[in-house]
């Protein structure tokens, strides 16, 4: 079963979101903010893709997680959710803006992921 890391500050949606994505058949482990992503990415669990919201309190944003995700489990996919993209670079993620149907984000996490994930996406690198 793969295991998305969902990172939402908001309750409602993050749970919403783990409704979607458990009834498509992924394992999901959650996050409040940005600096819970991080240890989750930091620690030894497999992980197979990101989801994480833009704009979320603490030290760690949406864009400083994908560049985390980037440095420290670099084949993983990364998808970033949003309300409104802030001005500036682009994230380097396929982006999902909110509100969102339920259909779209199983569609975006499994065009992400493509083909099965490999053992180096997977695990944190070192």
């Amino acid at each position: 079963m793969p295991v998305a890391l969902l990172v939402e500050d908001d309750p409602d949606i993050r749970w919403n979101a783990r409704d979607i994505l458990e009834s498509a058949g992924f394992e999901v482990v959650e996050a409040a903010d940005g600096d819970q992503g991080l240890a989750c990415l930091a620690g030894d669990r497999p992980l197979d893709v990101l989801v994480t919201d833009c704009e979320m309190p603490g030290s760690l944003d949406g864009l400083g997680l994908l560049a985390a995700a980037l440095r420290l489990r670099p084949g993983m996919p990364r998808i970033m959710v949003t309300g409104s993209m802030p001005e500036g670079p682009g994230c380097g993620a396929p982006i999902l803006y909110k509100p969102y149907r339920a259909d779209a984000v199983v569609e975006a996490v499994r065009s992400a992921m493509g083909a099965e994930p490999s053992e180096k996406s997977r695990a944190p690198a070192h």
